[in-house]
């Protein structure tokens, strides 16, 4: 979902252009944001592409149920990390009984196919046997068929940037209580069929909370930059202020062939800044290492201790 943002300078922003004025050493200022952190189910899509599979069973209403759940499922994810846009690829994969889903190599093979960083593969429904239908007369001769239906449904997630390297297993069973109009003449396998396709309104819902669980959580923390005193890192300073990442890396990246390793140290800390606030963790980690080869700075193993949480 599209957060609002928000933006606080910190105390010592004030001191910063006083400092830098009068020495020709960094000052710094610290950004208080807003920042997605992994959802409750452990899966962090932060910054990555993402597509999501459904089995389709052949059989009509398992179809029906797993279509719904699946778009509700998407529309969740889109909502949470696109704003809305419709990024979220969804496919349909017909079930075969023989096929190894979901082994890792098949999840690999689903991956590599779909063009994506996480995989999402959510089965066809499972219902249960015991599925007791009720006959309610309706005042016009024809009946009311009601039954609670029991189901549980398996989501697959593979993430091929996450270090655990492995397959996920989420899984849910519960009950529908479903209803529909009947003519009351229709055989018990006819009314279960019925009852079944009836269940789209209970699949979207089971599809929207299951995408909940993949939703960001949120939580404020402060990032600090370096800045000189030079027209060009007070520009720099606006850009970030306004979340301009791109800009302000361009003038950085500018400013790299100085010979001042202080000053180099403090460019390449401030993209390692940059690319975490981006959620490019392998990047940021990179452009720190560099930092770190380059001047002992404050503050970096601050910053390291976040990207490492990420990775």
């Amino acid at each position: 979902m599209k957060r609002n943002i928000s933006c606080a300078l910190s105390a010592v922003l004030s001191a910063a252009f006083l400092a830098s004025a009068v020495s020709c050493g960094p000052s710094a200022y610290t950004l208080s944001v807003e920042t997605s952190q992994p959802s409750v189910s452990g899966v962090n899509l932060a910054g990555k592409t993402v597509s999501v599979v459904y089995m389709d069973s052949g059989q009509e209403p398992d179809s029906l149920f797993a279509a719904a759940m699946a778009s509700a499922f998407v529309s969740e994810l889109e909502n949470e990390y696109f704003g809305g846009d419709s990024l979220v690829p969804l496919f349909c994969l017909d079930k075969v009984a023989s096929a190894d889903f979901p082994t890792k190599s098949s999840m690999v093979d689903l991956l590599v196919d779909t063009g994506s960083d996480v995989l999402f593969l959510l089965d066809s429904p499972a219902f249960g046997n015991d599925i007791r239908i009720r006959k309610i007369p309706v005042a016009d001769g024809s009946c009311t068929a009601a039954a609670a239906i029991p189901f549980s449904v398996n989501l697959y997630v593979y993430d091929s940037m996450d270090k655990r390297d492995t397959v996920l297993l989420f899984s849910g069973s519960t009950e529908a209580n479903i209803s529909a109009s009947v003519s009351g003449t229709e055989s018990e396998e006819g009314l279960e069929y019925i009852l079944k396709s009836n269940m789209q309104g209970t699949a979207t819902a089971v599809g929207s909370a299951s995408g909940r669980k993949f939703a960001p959580e949120w939580e404020f923390e402060n990032i600090v930059f370096f800045m000189y005193g030079s027209q060009e890192w007070y520009n720099t300073y606006y850009y970030v202020n306004d979340y301009q990442w791109q800009k302000a890396m361009d003038i950085w990246m500018s400013m790299l062939d100085t010979p001042n390793l202080e000053k180099k140290a403090c460019l390449e800390y401030n993209l390692a800044a940059a690319c975490y606030m981006q959620g490019q963790y392998r990047l940021a980690s990179d452009w720190l290492e560099m930092s770190k080869e380059h001047f002992s700075l404050p503050y970096v193993r601050a910053l390291e201790e976040k990207i490492s949480s990420r990775l």
